[in-house]
C-alpha cells in the first residue's frame, strides 16, 4: 500500500489558495485543507489493478445530484471554474481521479490525444462538468496539431478509448472502467482554419466521477504542451498533484507504475530496460520543465532477491534559483532542449518576433512566473546592482506598457528606494529583463508599497 499525502494549507493542490468564490458556503477558501488525502492502490488491493481512492468521507458522501436534481459541484469543479475565468487555458485543472487513471485493455492514448484530453477536461470543469455538447476552439490545440486531420484523429482516438478509475462512486469504493466520450462531431469538409470549433460530449459516468472530485492537479498549459513523451506527461501530472503535499512521496509496485505511466502492455519487461527507456528519461524531462523535482532513490526500492518489486517517487518543490532556471528553459527554443538536458548544449539564435510574425506574445505571465523571472533577474544582477537595493524591491506583475511591449512592475519599500532604482539602475534592470526574456519584457516601472496600500484601502464611490 502506498503512503498517503495531506495538502499543506499554503499552496494547496492548485499551487495557491482557492479563490473565495470557489469555496462552498461556510467553507474556508484554503484549497484542500479539509479535503481527504489520497491512497494509491496496487493490483493486490483490488482485482484488475487500480489507482486512486479517497481516504476520507468527504467525497464519498458527496451526493451526485442536489435536491432539485441539479449536479452538485465538488471542490475540483469549483476551482476549475474560477481558474478558467481568471486564466482561460493557461492553467488546466484536472481531477486527481483522472490523473491517476490509466487506459483499459492495455492500450494507451498518444501524446497529442492526452494533451487534447486535458484541455477538454478543463473546459468541462469550468462549467461544473455539465452533461452537454462542448465546444473547444481549435486554436487551443493547434500548437500540437498542425493540420485538422491530426486534430480529429486525436479526437477519434479519445472517443475509442476507455479509462480505469478507482475511487469513491456514489458513496462506495468502486473500480470503474468507463468510456470517455459519448459523441463528437467531425465535419465532412475540414477547413484548415482556427476559426472552427471542436464539438464533443463526455459520458455520464466520466462526468460524475470528476464532478464529485475533491482533489485536483493544476497543470501549466505552456509547460504541458512542451512535454515530448507520454511517459513524461503522466509523471508531470502526478507530480503537479503531489509535490505540495506534506508527504509528497509515492510508493508504487512495478505493475501499477507501468500502468500509470502508460507503458504498453508487454513492453520493457525487465526493470532495468523499463527504467532506462521510460522512467529515467521521463524524470529528466520533467525536472527540466516542472516547478518541482522528481527522483527515484535507490535506497527506497523494495527488492525480493534481485528483483525490484516497488519503487518510491519523491516530489519536491524547487528552490528559487532552480525555479528561475526552469522558467528560462521554458522560454528557450525547443530545438536545443534535449541537448541541454543531457549536457550537450546547442546554441540556437532566437527568432525575431517581428520577422516571424509572432507579434502576439501570448498571455501575460502569472504570479508564479513573475516570481521566477525576478529570481533570475536577481541572479543576473548579482554584483552589478547593490544587494540592499534589490532586496528592497519586490515583483508585483507584468503588464502591457503604454508605449507598446511589456514591462515588469516592481514594488519599492519607500519612495527613496524607487527614485534611486529609477535614476541609477533602470538601464541595468531593463537590460537584464530584455536579455532573459528574449525581448518579450523590455521595460520596468516602480510603485511605492505604502502608496499602493493606501490606494487599495481608499473607499470607492
Amino acid at each position: 500500500m502506498a503512503g498517503t499525502g495531506r495538502r499543506k494549507t499554503r499552496g494547496a493542490v492548485a499551487e495557491e489558495s482557492v479563490p473565495a468564490d470557489a469555496a462552498a458556503p461556510g467553507q474556508a477558501a484554503t484549497g484542500t485543507a479539509a479535503a481527504p488525502g489520497l491512497v494509491v492502490l496496487g493490483p493486490q488491493d483490488l482485482a484488475g489493478g487500480a489507482v486512486i481512492e479517497s481516504d476520507g468521507a468527504a467525497s464519498a458522501n458527496l451526493p451526485a445530484v442536489g435536491p432539485e436534481g441539479a449536479p452538485v459541484a465538488g471542490m475540483t469543479a469549483r476551482v476549475a471554474s474560477a481558474t478558467f475565468e481568471r486564466d482561460g487555458y493557461k492553467h488546466l485543472i484536472k481531477a486527481a481521479e483522472a490523473v491517476y487513471s490509466y487506459p483499459a485493455n492495455g492500450t494507451r492514448l498518444s501524446l497529442p490525444a492526452q494533451k487534447m484530453l486535458n484541455f477538454m477536461i478543463h473546459l468541462a470543469g469550468s462549467q461544473n462538468f455539465a452533461n452537454k455538447l462542448y465546444r473547444l476552439p481549435k486554436r487551443v490545440v493547434r500548437g500540437n496539431h498542425k493540420g485538422n486531420e491530426r486534430i480529429f484523429d486525436a479526437l477519434k482516438e479519445i472517443f475509442d478509448s476507455s479509462l480505469v478509475v478507482i475511487g469513491p462512486f456514489r458513496g462506495r469504493r468502486s473500480r470503474a472502467e468507463l468510456r470517455i466520450l459519448s459523441s463528437y462531431v467531425r465535419p465532412e469538409e475540414e477547413e484548415d482554419s482556427d476559426a472552427a470549433d471542436i464539438h464533443f460530449q463526455f459520458t455520464d459516468a466520466f462526468l460524475e466521477i470528476q464532478r464529485s472530485s475533491q482533489l485536483w492537479a493544476k497543470l501549466s498549459g505552456p509547460a504541458m504542451v512542451k512535454v515530448t513523451s507520454t511517459y513524461a506527461l503522466k509523471l508531470y501530472e502526478i507530480g503537479m498533484q503531489r509535490y505540495q503535499m506534506d508527504y509528497p512521496s509515492l510508493e508504487l509496485d512495478i505493475d501499477t507504475l507501468r500502468k500509470l505511466m502508460n507503458v504498453p502492455e508487454g513492453a520493457y519487461k525487465d526493470f532495468g530496460i523499463l527504467r532506462t527507456r521510460t522512467i529515467d528519461r521521463a524524470i529528466a524531462e520533467v525536472n527540466q520543465l516542472a516547478p518541482f523535482s522528481v527522483s527515484m532513490p535507490e535506497e527506497k526500492m523494495k527488492r525480493k532477491g534481485r528483483k525490484i518489486e516497488a519503487v518510491t517517487l519523491d516530489f519536491h518543490a524547487k528552490d528559487e534559483e532552480a525555479a528561475a532556471e526552469t522558467f528560462l528553459e521554458r522560454e528557450r527554443h525547443s530545438a536545443g532542449r534535449r541537448a541541454r538536458r543531457i549536457g550537450k548544449v546547442d546554441t540556437v539564435t532566437p527568432a525575431d518576433p517581428v520577422e516571424t510574425g509572432l507579434a502576439d506574445l501570448g498571455p501575460l505571465p502569472d504570479a508564479d512566473d513573475v516570481t521566477a523571472l525576478w529570481a533570475a533577474v536577481l541572479h543576473a544582477l548579482k554584483g552589478k546592482v547593490p544587494a540592499p537595493l534589490l532586496a528592497s524591491l519586490e515583483p508585483e506583475r507584468v503588464e502591457e506598457a503604454p508605449q507598446g511591449g511589456r514591462r515588469i512592475v516592481l514594488t519599492a519599500k519607500t519612495a527613496a528606494v524607487a527614485d534611486t532604482a529609477r535614476m541609477n539602475h533602470w538601464a541595468s534592470l531593463k537590460s537584464a529583463l530584455s536579455s532573459l526574456t528574449g525581448g518579450m519584457i523590455e521595460d520596468v516601472s516602480f510603485e511605492v508599497a505604502a502608496a499602493r496600500k493606501a490606494a487599495k484601502a481608499a473607499p470607492t464611490a
